[in-house]
């Protein structure tokens, strides 16, 4: 019987844009199968073995890059240098906007690229 009422059918798996950083970052991690997550009392981390690359704290993203990409990025709105080290950047922004998804995004693949590099052995000759 129709009651007039929409009818939710709703999978979950619409292709919408997360709306957090923790949606986000957890949907990204999704996509490596090397990635370990590790929640403590600081938030949850993201590892690639024994490397922690990314962490989420509430709002806050924090992402472990290179200190010239870090000196960059403290530039950006919502983003300042991290209490974790000076290869990490806090990224908190204001608005959580199509801009800032992208950001975050590009700083969780790199930060899991370099970590992924640094556990790999050196092919120095």
């Amino acid at each position: 019987m129709n009651t007039g009422e929409p009818v939710d059918d709703d999978d979950g798996d619409d292709g919408e844009a997360a709306s957090t950083m923790a949606e986000l970052v957890d949907d990204l991690a999704g996509e490596f199968a090397d990635v370990q997550r590790r929640a403590g009392p600081d938030g949850v981390d993201f590892l690639v073995g024994a490397q922690p690359f990314a962490r989420v704290s509430g709002e806050v993203g924090q992402f472990r890059l290179r200190t010239e990409i870090v000196a960059a990025a403290v530039r950006t709105p919502g983003a300042a240098q991290s209490k974790l080290g000076r290869e990490w950047v806090a990224f908190q922004p204001r608005e959580f906007d199509q801009y800032a998804i992208d950001r975050a995004q590009s700083w969780f693949e790199l930060a899991h690229r370099l970590a992924a590099e640094a556990g790999q052995p050196s092919k120095r000759h």
